[in-house]
């Protein structure tokens, strides 16, 4: 299912990230980032603080798309496992997982310290709570596996409200954070704006083509952009007939909001 088509409201969306026309004329810049969503906008930050002319493209609003939609919890703690990672990709592609989404949340934090984005940043930590029906020896895999790899974790033994009676023991995970993500996706767009980037809305990129020393997206208006490169930020590429999306599988899940005892 395509985002647009959507029905669902989440509490982030209250916040508009900002308002942009939508593409009205050819033009040309570095680089063309397609997607609004976190991906594409930090992107696109990351490169007009290099001194880059940048454009984005969103086929709806700005920050409209599953970045809206997330628990806003930038987390270390990998819901596949690293011990499943470790056994896919070996060890030091899982220590470089763990180190990139680390990195990624300090830049964060540096960029709305920066920027002053008011978006509710705050460091927390992070506990991989068990199931009733979760084996012990799932933990103490995960625990030995995070260990080896020099990941910070604590093995607790305290109940939490997510606790199933009779059951004390959780993994947690020190220097998560949680944000609000479009207040923090406006931040951002106030900031590209100011540099001079261009962000355009209901424009849907229709095709990508090389040709000669350029690459040419199309959006479904007929207009055109040009661009030395191009990052495709979106959900789910739009650029590949069938390399990605063969290996993908759709799934929803529900977050509940409540208020615990003693909150």
């Amino acid at each position: 299912m395509n985002v647009r088509d959507e029905y669902t409201q989440s509490l982030w969306m209250d916040v508009p990230v900002v308002e942009a026309p939508s593409l009205s004329g050819s033009e040309r810049a570095d680089v063309v980032v397609v997607g609004s969503g976190i991906a594409g906008l930090s992107v696109a930050y990351e490169l007009v603080s290099r001194g880059r002319s940048v454009i984005v493209l969103d086929r709806g609003s700005i920050g409209s798309g599953m970045t809206a939609r997330t628990t806003a919890h930038l987390a270390t703690a990998l819901d596949d496992y690293y011990k499943e990672l470790v056994s896919v990709r070996g060890e030091e592609c899982a220590r470089l997982y763990y180190q990139s989404v680390m990195a990624a949340i300090s830049r964060a934090e540096a960029i709305q310290d920066l920027e002053n984005i008011d978006c509710d940043f705050c460091r927390i930590d992070g506990l991989w709570v068990p199931a009733p029906e979760t084996p012990r020896s799932l933990l103490d895999e995960e625990l030995e596996c995070c260990q080896r790899l020099g990941i910070p974790v604590e093995d607790r033994m305290a109940p939490t409200p997510f606790h199933s009676d009779g059951m004390v023991r959780s993994l947690r995970f020190p220097g998560q954070a949680r944000f609000h993500p479009t207040k923090y996706l406006a931040g951002l767009a106030s900031a590209l704006q100011r540099a001079g980037a261009k962000l355009y809305a209901d424009s849907c990129v229709e095709s990508i083509e090389h040709k000669l020393d350029d690459i040419v997206v199309k959006v479904s208006s007929g207009h055109e952009v040009r661009a030395t490169d191009v990052v495709v930020a979106t959900n789910s590429p739009v650029n590949l007939e069938v390399a990605i999306h063969t290996k993908q599988a759709p799934y929803r899940t529900y977050v509940i909001v409540g208020k615990l005892p003693g909150g």
